[in-house]
């Protein structure tokens, strides 16, 4: 290799599901003639890396018994200094921690992307932001993927050195919503957790039930995860099971044609001390689509849902708003769609182009 590239080294890829494996894969590809990329190994690894369109290689990141285990990222790192130019990683603890004391040796530089619940387990205890710190301060350059990150990023941490670069959108042909069915699709695409707020959204729909207003609507799940049997129980027990179709985990194809049917998405998230949601993609994706949403006022997801113009923002998980709001934009068809309307024409601000263009001067 004649010229050196830059590596990002992650555990979070695909074909693993969720934003920030999206996010840096989507990064990888703006960046597919200048970049390489090591990740953790994956079952379906196969069906992912052969048409990428850049290298990719996986090996455990982590030392099983010795510690700190992190150090095998440093020993990585220090083997092929001479192939990078630049180091990308995703998360501050511990792979921040590796690029850093890697640097040491090598003097190749590093760039942290930073997301919600990464920074929330960084601040766990004194000793752990104590380090994150130093990481943070240390590093070329710092990206969140929200306003509302960034500002936590140099409140807590006192960080200077800070980009904002939103989670972008793959180029996709104008929407084409499929011929009605007389039935009223709601969705939700996520994992099933519980601070993404699906309980709240079969409780509104119980109470819509109740009062006979529920009539033709159906609400498709889409995504797997640890609140599935829980929230099946609530299906069978709230009466819904004529309303509520969970279709677990689905290729980008299915996903897209759920969006494209879809009359509202809805996903109340809780700002969770830990697990934070920091942007929200899957409302870009639904914009995409000229889907609307009803969200939560959390930061960061207001950056993704504008109240009022794109969808509507819901002060906190009341049930009885949530239900009453549904019902409003079930039935106010043309207020629906115009917040559908916006809401496309407002995600040519998120191309990749726009986005991953603002690292060039960092590169």
């Amino acid at each position: 290799m004649n010229e050196k590239k830059i590596l990002l080294i992650t555990p979070d890829f695909p074909p693993m599901n969720g934003g920030v494996a999206r996010y840096l894969s989507l990064l990888a590809t703006y960046l597919k003639d200048d970049v390489e990329v090591l990740c953790e190994p994956h079952a379906a690894w196969q069906s992912f890396d052969a048409g990428a369109g850049y290298s990719i290689y996986r090996s455990p990141l982590l030392f099983k018994w010795f510690f700190p285990r992190w150090y095998k990222t440093v020993r990585i790192l220090k083997s092929y200094e001479d192939r990078y130019r630049l180091i990308l990683t995703s998360h501050v603890l511990p792979f921040g921690t590796a690029a850093m004391v890697a640097m040491k040796k090598t003097e190749t530089p590093y760039i942290v992307f930073v997301h919600g619940m990464d920074l929330r387990l960084a601040q766990q205890s004194p000793r752990k932001r104590a380090l994150a710190t130093k990481v943070l301060k240390n590093a070329r350059l710092v990206v969140a993927n929200s306003e509302a990150l960034a500002q936590e990023v140099a409140t807590v941490f006192g960080v200077t050195e800070l980009l904002v670069v939103y989670p972008c959108l793959p180029t996709l042909p104008p929407p084409v919503k499929p011929a009605p069915d007389g039935r009223f699709h709601l969705l939700t695409v996520s994992r099933l957790v519980k601070r993404k707020g699906h309980a709240h959204v079969l409780t509104a729909l119980s109470l819509l039930r109740r009062q006979g207003m529920l009539e033709n609507l159906v609400y498709e799940i889409v995504g797997e995860g640890p609140e599935e049997a829980t929230l099946r129980q609530m299906v069978s027990e709230l009466g819904l099971k004529n309303h509520v179709v969970f279709h677990g985990r689905v290729d980008d194809v299915q996903k897209g044609q759920f969006y494209a049917r879809a009359d509202l998405f809805v996903m109340p998230v809780a700002n969770d001390p830990v697990d934070k949601e920091g942007f929200g993609l899957v409302f870009l994706e639904a914009a995409q689509y000229a889907v609307s949403s009803v969200t939560t006022n959390v930061t960061g997801v207001t950056e993704a849902v504008v109240d009022g113009e794109t969808g509507i923002v819901l002060p906190d998980q009341d049930d009885e708003r949530l239900a009453k709001t549904i019902l409003e934009l079930s039935r106010n068809t043309n207020l629906r769609i115009r917040l559908g309307l916006e809401a496309y024409d407002r995600t040519a601000k998120f191309t990749c182009e726009e986005q991953f263009g603002k690292l060039k001067p960092y590169l």
